[in-house]
């Protein structure tokens, strides 16, 4: 059986990627729980998204906080605007600081961030969507995408692979991290969802008659070996947001409720 990617930080709202602490080069890489903020009910407490309602100085404190515990400025931090699509921004440089503060500032229309650049952090807002953490140590690449259902059946996990590949990354040298999500248990949908899944992935549900429960971290695994990503580099946490009480889940908490943040750069 395999191993939890994630470890838990009792002293930071975090929860680690284990695989990668270690690496050749430091990779900074994790996943932020609802706890140890200072957003108020009924954000209580860790929330990181400014899309939701709440207080936004509450969000930038809470924001510092996580800044402050990985040792990367919030200007040195890079988000994208997330609109459920596909498309996969490369940032540079000069995209230091953008969506960290606001969300006005963020990479427009993108759900994917992909790095080459040293001492700078991709990050990316999560409540039950899935959150793809992407790594060549060689090359020194790393990548953050989120995958809710239309960006899953819309292939951005294949998009962010191709992507890394454009920056001279080896598909076998590759490792992807499945974060924190909805489980399939806890993910119905209906037709309107089930038809956008091609043949080749009709094991990735189950149901009839219009109600289906669908497992989307099964779905990305496949897209992403069949975009070259070799099995034995693809980790799948085993943490869903709508069971587990130590995240935010847009399906549990219905609205309004707060993001958690997934975030990865190298040091």
């Amino acid at each position: 059986m395999m191993t939890e990617p994630f470890v838990r930080d009792e002293k930071e709202p975090i929860v680690w990627i284990a695989p990668w602490i270690n690496g050749d080069k430091k990779i900074i890489a994790g996943f932020t729980t609802k706890e140890g903020g200072v957003s108020l009910p009924p954000y209580d407490s860790n929330n990181l998204g400014f899309h939701v309602e709440d207080n936004p100085t509450h969000v930038l404190n809470n924001r510092q906080l996580l800044a402050n515990a990985i040792s990367v400025p919030l200007d040195h931090w890079v988000l994208a605007e997330q609109v459920h699509g596909n498309k996969v921004h490369i940032a540079e440089q000069r995209d230091k600081g953008k969506g960290s503060h606001s969300m006005e500032t963020a990479i427009p229309d993108a759900d994917g961030l992909v790095s080459m650049e040293n001492e700078m952090v991709c990050a990316a807002l999560f409540a039950d969507c899935v959150p793809l953490f992407f790594a060549d140590r060689k090359k020194g690449i790393v990548a953050i995408s989120h995958a809710g259902w239309k960006g899953t059946v819309n292939k951005i996990a294949q998009k962010t692979t191709q992507a890394m590949i454009q920056l001279s990354a080896d598909p076998s040298d590759i490792e992807v991290v499945i974060g924190p999500s909805i489980c399939p248990s806890c993910y119905e949908v209906n037709d309107h969802v089930i038809q956008h899944i091609e043949p080749a992935h009709q094991n990735c549900y189950d149901g009839w008659d219009g109600q289906y429960q669908l497992d989307l971290k099964q779905l990305n695994k496949q897209l992403l070996i069949e975009a070259g990503v070799l099995p034995a580099h693809i980790y799948t946490t085993s943490y869903c947001t709508s069971h587990d009480s130590l995240f935010y889940s847009h399906r549990r908490d219905k609205h309004p409720t707060g993001r958690m943040i997934g975030f990865i750069g190298l040091a």
